[in-house]
């Protein structure tokens, strides 16, 4: 059976339709100094752009990474995170965003539809995939359909126009400010490096006017000739609550001067966010009986507390 036109839900969208298209951000898109280390690097990166421990986005996550993701890698090891404890997270996160003071209709009707059960049905034990193989080769035991098709289907129902089934993400930090390729091969101390860099994002739509899920973001560096080609275009979801939205840079201009003795520099492109690890969390319901489901996952979320999608670091070694 098909899901109830009554559980409904925004896919992927965050508070960002009520902020003005720009915002003022502190943090250098290119730091001054030289960084010997990752740990130099991770530690400015902390101060400039923090990261939670943990995050939610509403809805099907533009950031989903599809990689393979297995239950027991989530449950146990580095992640920990148990499906029920997710369930009641993911609800718990719903309720915030529904109760937001930012967040519009038909959004805060949509978040509730994951909370609050439907009226009629009885409510069966949870229900947890054992492993993710990517959006569109997972099927649910209901219904067959993939994550896209139950996270983002068409609403029919005239008294809720606009909202999409009840899906959200919770996961917990598993990967911080990943490395987005580098400048080509570097050059021996004793020299000078010039680049011209610059990244381009394009945020998706929803359907509803003023809100935004997230999309892809493009980091371009060329040495003044041509483009070098580094790490594809990238993928990456808005906070549930997040309330600033990334904006593309122009082109800058970057010079590095390689000290003697130093066997290598070149520039390092950091992702301005993290992977979180843990479930995509969505109702499920037929004509008798509804459920909550919970499958494993890993998302990149961009960190809140910046506009700048990516941080150039001066590498040398």
């Amino acid at each position: 059976m098909a899901i109830a036109a009554t559980t409904a839900f925004l896919a992927g969208a965050s508070v960002l339709g009520s902020q003005s298209p720009a915002f003022a951000d502190e943090k250098p898109a290119v730091p001054d100094g030289i960084y010997e280390t990752d740990d130099q690097v991770m530690a400015d990166l902390a101060k400039w752009t923090p990261v939670k421990d943990s995050e939610s986005v509403m809805g099907l996550p533009t950031g989903l990474d599809d990689k393979q993701v297995n239950l027991s890698d989530v449950q146990g090891g580095q992640v920990n995170y148990d499906p029920d404890q997710a369930i009641k997270d993911a609800q718990a996160a719903a309720k915030t965003f529904a109760e937001d003071p930012n967040t519009k209709e038909p959004a805060r009707e949509s978040a509730k539809r994951l909370y609050e059960p439907v009226s009629g049905l009885k409510e069966s034990a949870n229900h947890t995939a054992s492993v993710f193989t990517g959006k569109g080769a997972y099927k649910d035991e209901w219904t067959q359909e993939n994550l896209d098709q139950l996270c983002n289907r068409q609403n029919h129902d005239s008294a809720r126009v606009g909202q999409k089934p009840p899906c959200a993400f919770v996961g917990k930090l598993t990967e911080k400010y990943p490395v987005r390729g580098s400048a080509g091969d570097g050059l021996a101390g004793g020299g000078k490096l010039t680049y011209k860099i610059s990244s381009s994002v394009a945020d998706e739509k929803s359907e509803t006017e003023g809100w935004s899920i997230g999309g892809k973001i493009t980091p371009k560096i060329g040495d003044g000739k041509s483009e070098i080609p580094v790490e594809a275009s990238f993928a990456y979801s808005y906070a549930a609550t997040s309330t600033k939205k990334l904006q593309s840079t122009l082109e800058t201009d970057v010079e590095i001067n390689v000290p003697d003795g130093k066997k290598k520099g070149w520039l390092e492109p950091r992702g301005n966010g993290a992977y979180y690890t843990g479930y995509i969390v969505y109702r499920q319901n037929n004509d008798t009986e509804q459920r909550m489901v919970a499958v494993p996952a890993r998302v990149y979320v961009q960190a809140r507390d910046t506009t700048s999608p990516i941080t150039w670091f001066k590498r040398v070694m």
